[in-house]
């Protein structure tokens, strides 16, 4: 009797082991590395990809032992879901952000498969026929389009028949009918099926676009940080060379940051490459997305826009990767494993598929400047804005500073609009033109405080004040999404004297209503976007001039282009810089130089406003100044001096669980085995372990947090990190009970 043909099958599961199952005869033809597999674990089934070899971090796997060997229950898929270049990608996420290879294959699996969509269609046939109005409608419109099949549903929406019209038709001869498979996969919006032409290029684009043209004509992995100030056309930039790309049969992936800012994007790219274009992210129905997967795969799309997801679209023959705004921390994967950036994903892909990735930014993340600066990239820069034809370039917009702590010793009352602003605001919807308002917390009020007592109420279920949400009269947890009943008096002394302290989005609008209350107000932030394509509406909205305000949090910060806003307020330019963060001043920065990227993109200079309390501060005064390397060159040296990424490499190892004292006693636990074995660490600086420490927001959804930073010399190998930080977690005996473990490897926050 023959022996039986094992296959190593990678599971979801945080576990290096690989399982070792059977394959039965009937299965054999399929059953091959890169596909999705059924197969039995335990008392349940479970799905998971069949992968070659012992597997990244994997001291060895479970010895197959014939009498007990389990088959393969079914292969899901006809070809593998994973081609051989995704799978090997895949490899390298588990080495190098210490997840399980089962976990590394799920982020770039397709959703889950869903049934064909089959429809009717229907197209003109061979006999004719006398008709009435709508059997001639029918015809009329079929006749338009002679041997092609078109949706029977498409058909009845547009000629106002019936599909009993359609039947008595057929029955006749003069249409034909089929049912035929339909792609749910989103169609070219608008109309656009073709391309347009491209606009001329201004003199630091050409000079971009041939750096990177040279490169994709060479054939191999090159990358590029392309360094551009807000409105200098970065954008063109990018569908020059994806022109360039396509033009040869090769295909591009393009990252955006957000959701939000995708149907834009899509549709810049729609117009240029037409049918071309397919759009990858997870707010699409399973259906739509599974299908655009597979046209993916078919090579029937070859542009792919979509957020970090999208950097696993089984595209074939990729030539070009663009992460656009590539310094946002939306890239990173927070929740769940792996906990991968999409950036530094989309470079060891085009690395190893030949191709050229371009790290597109106003403000670059440190990291990626720093590559640069040590010749890991090749920095293209692009200092101004593009100029409208026939006019100078536009320049970028003044930037004044309202020092908030000496408006309020001026006595003026209290409102989120500081004097200036208002005078600001009341000039621009004088002149017809557009303001934005960035606000980055939302809600009416952060704080609710007791003026008697002090008390503020916090969720019970998390370490943190409760939000006023005043329209609905609800205080609300932005950690957990809890709501409770707005109080009158406080619930610790009795007190009705609550004040709501600060000001969240619904404010500001509130404050804007009264002082304007003839100007049109739009609102954006997670209140008011919840549902599908909401964010598309909002802003389509303000584009075509319905509204004369926009407020908003950090989502009215990127990648928004009106020529007819000519101020952008920020009402709170301190929120978050005073946070216990080595990243903290970064972040701020680059989200003020990208709001204030909003004004004056056009041929009508802009205005910026910054409300301050920290007038005075590096990172305020830099802003003003529209200065990047001044930044970079005042922080740097600190972070070096301090030993902080990028001058080092990060891992954050957190500890949670319900009770705080285990957890804290994991964590010691931790944080002393792991100065012990990594004391045996050679050929490399010392590893070393910070902490433990109370994480900053303690407790979340009744979880307690404690971490350790775990800090090693760039020369560390990602392997060997791996396994030190992998042997010290082994070494632990016992979990106590509910606890977990989870690695963070380049965390992008420490809060």
């Amino acid at each position: 009797m023959p022996e039986p043909r094992l296959v190593r099958v990678a599971l979801p599961l945080p576990l290096e082991t690989l399982f070792t199952y059977g394959v039965p005869e009937r299965l054999a033809d399929k059953a091959l590395p890169g596909a999705r597999v059924e197969v039995p674990f335990g008392r349940r089934s479970m799905q998971g990809v069949i992968v070659p070899g012992p597997g990244p971090g994997s001291a060895h796997t479970d010895a197959p032992d014939p009498a007990a060997l389990k088959q393969i229950v079914a292969v899901l898929d006809d070809e593998p879901a994973l081609p051989p270049e995704l799978l090997d990608l895949t490899a390298w996420i588990a080495e190098y952000y210490a997840c399980s290879w089962g976990e590394a294959c799920k982020a770039a699996l397709p959703p889950p498969a869903a049934e064909a969509l089959v429809e009717r269609y229907v197209r003109i046939g061979a006999e004719p026929a006398a008709a009435g109005p709508r059997q001639q409608a029918v015809l009329d419109l079929l006749a338009t389009r002679p041997g092609t099949w078109v949706r029977a549903a498409t058909v009845v929406g547009e000629t106002g028949a019936t599909y009993a019209t359609l039947d008595a038709l057929a029955k006749r001869g003069a249409i034909e009918t089929a049912e035929m498979e339909s792609s749910r996969a989103s169609a070219p919006t608008d109309g656009l099926t073709a391309r347009v032409t491209a606009p001329e290029l201004q003199a630091h684009q050409r000079a971009a676009v041939e750096s990177l043209a040279t490169a994709l004509d060479g054939g191999g992995f090159a990358s590029f940080l392309l360094h551009g100030v807000t409105g200098s056309g970065k954008t063109e930039v990018y569908m020059a060379a994806l022109d360039r790309a396509t033009a040869t049969g090769r295909s591009g992936i393009v990252l955006v940051p957000e959701i939000a800012l995708t149907p834009q994007t899509v549709r810049r790219f729609r117009a240029r490459f037409g049918d071309q274009v397919a759009v990858l992210h997870s707010r699409m129905a399973s259906g739509e997305r599974f299908d655009t997967w597979r046209e993916i795969r078919a090579g029937r799309r070859r542009v792919v826009i979509g957020p970090r997801s999208a950097i696993f679209a089984p595209v074939r023959n990729l030539g070009l990767v663009v992460v656009d705004e590539e310094h946002e921390a939306s890239y990173k994967q927070f929740d769940p494993a792996p906990r991968y950036h999409a950036r530094d994903v989309a470079l060891v892909r085009a690395a190893r598929a030949g191709a050229v990735c371009v790290l597109g930014s106003a403000t670059p993340s440190l990291e990626s400047w720093h590559n640069a600066a040590t010749g890991k990239h090749t920095l293209v820069s692009m200092p101004e804005r593009v100029a409208q034809p026939g006019s100078a370039p536009a320049r970028l917009p003044d930037v004044r500073i309202v020092d908030l702590v000496a408006e309020r010793k001026s006595g003026r009352p209290a409102s989120a609009i500081s004097a200036a602003l208002h005078k600001a605001i009341a000039k621009r919807l004088a002149d017809g033109q557009q303001v934005i308002l960035l606000q980055n917390r939302r809600g009416y009020a952060p704080v609710l405080q007791c003026c008697d007592c002090g008390h503020s109420p916090t969720c019970p279920d998390c370490s943190v004040t409760l939000t006023v949400h005043k329209a609905k009269r609800q205080m609300r947890c932005h950690t957990c999404g809890r709501a409770f009943r707005l109080e009158s008096t406080c619930v610790e002394c009795g007190s009705g004297a609550l004040e709501q302290l600060g000001a969240g989005t619904q404010r500001v609008e509130e404050d804007l209503a009264a002082l304007f209350p003839d100007a049109r107000l739009l609102r954006m932030d997670l209140d008011t976007t919840g549902r599908k394509d909401s964010h598309d509406r909002i802003l389509a909205r303000f584009g075509a001039g319905e509204a004369d305000i926009l407020v908003g949090t950090q989502m009215v910060a990127k990648g928004l282009d009106f020529e007819r806003v000519t101020l952008v307020g920020v009402i709170d330019a301190d929120a978050g810089l005073l946070f216990p963060d080595f990243r903290s001043d970064e972040r701020i920065f680059q989200l003020l130089t990208q709001v204030a990227g909003r004004a004056g993109r056009a041929e009508l200079h802009g205005e910026v406003i910054l409300q301050t309390r920290h007038a005075d501060h590096p990172v305020i005064r830099l802003a003003k100044r529209h200065d990047y390397e001044g930044f970079v060159n005042e922080v740097l040296p600190a972070r070096e001096a301090l030993s902080w990424p990028p001058f080092v490499r990060l891992v954050r190892i957190e500890f949670r669980g319900p009770e705080e004292r285990p957890v804290q006693e994991l964590a010691e636990a931790w944080a002393a085995a792991f100065g012990e074995s990594s004391r045996g660490f050679a050929g490399a600086a010392p590893i070393e372990a910070i902490g433990p420490a109370q994480a900053f927001i303690a407790r979340v959804n009744r979880t307690w947090r404690w971490h350790v930073l775990v800090r090693a010399p760039r020369s560390v190998p990602p392997g060997a990190l791996r396994a030190a930080i992998a042997r010290t977690t082994a070494g632990i005996a016992r979990l106590p009970a509910g606890c977990r473990i989870t690695v963070d490897v380049d965390p992008m926050g420490l809060i």
